[in-house]
């Protein structure tokens, strides 16, 4: 296994490579049969008091700088270079590469018609793509989904439930499904199917695509703003303490 960077940050560990490097560590795990849990982080899912999903985090064996929010936390506190990984962009480049080399992938999530649109939408992006399933994500019983993905046996699974259901999915699931490389996709089959916009490139080059999902989703803000307000007091805390112990 190929040594990962990372930037150690409000007790995790981020991976602090770009696109490029982390290629090389799913296909690391592809190719040699380990498990890989990919969670993309931003501050709200820090600030999240679940503490199931806690340990789930910080038992995944990948956690990306998803939101602007970390990437500026790292910066602050001066404990390394984070660069922005949107999750988005993410599952696309597995994608990318899943595609030349033959992997197969299972879409889990969404409602009824809208995973299958977002299969489509990526099939005719990717021509290589191999799917071997997808499932809405609107279901009660986990046992006829499970039996399907082990049927399958694809590589990457993909899980657009939102935060945490969709990481604790993985994580009650992972050993007993012949899956390499799991990942929580949020809201990206819908912006895949063409139902939900993703933010103009203006908004994601600064930093700002939350700021543009809560344009999209205003119901959001009860949520977030508190979230962010937290986040950044915490870092206050931590830069205010480490001036204080190192002066």
């Amino acid at each position: 296994m190929r040594p990962v960077p990372v930037v150690e940050l409000l007790g995790h560990s981020f991976f602090a490579g770009r696109l490029e490097d982390l290629r090389s560590v799913v296909e690391d795990a592809v190719e040699q049969g380990r498990k890989l849990h990919i969670v993309t982080v931003n501050p709200e899912m820090l600030m999240l008091r679940d503490p199931r999903f806690l340990e789930v985090l910080a038992s995944a064996e990948l956690r990306l700088p998803d939101g602007m929010g970390v990437v500026w936390a790292s910066r602050l506190l001066r404990r390394g270079v984070l660069q922005r990984l949107p999750g988005i962009e993410v599952a696309e480049a597995i994608m990318a590469w899943g595609s030349e080399r033959g992997w197969g992938f299972y879409f889990l999530g969404a409602r009824e018609g809208v995973v299958q649109q977002a299969v489509r939408a990526m099939q005719h992006r990717y021509p290589s793509l191999k799917v071997c399933g997808c499932h809405h994500g609107y279901f009660t019983d986990d046992t006829e989904v499970v039996e399907d993905i082990k049927r399958t046996a694809p590589e990457v699974l993909f899980v657009g439930m939102g935060v945490p259901k969709q990481e604790l999915w993985i994580a009650r699931y992972r050993e007993v499904l012949p899956v390499r490389v799991f990942m929580g996709v949020g809201g990206s089959f819908d912006v895949w199917a063409g139902r939900l916009p993703r933010a103009p490139l203006f908004f994601r080059s600064l930093g700002l695509e939350w700021l543009w999902r809560l344009f999209l989703e205003p119901r959001r803000i009860r949520r977030v703003v508190p979230a962010f307000f937290r986040f950044g007091l915490r870092l206050l805390r931590e830069k205010w303490w480490g001036w204080y112990n190192t002066g």
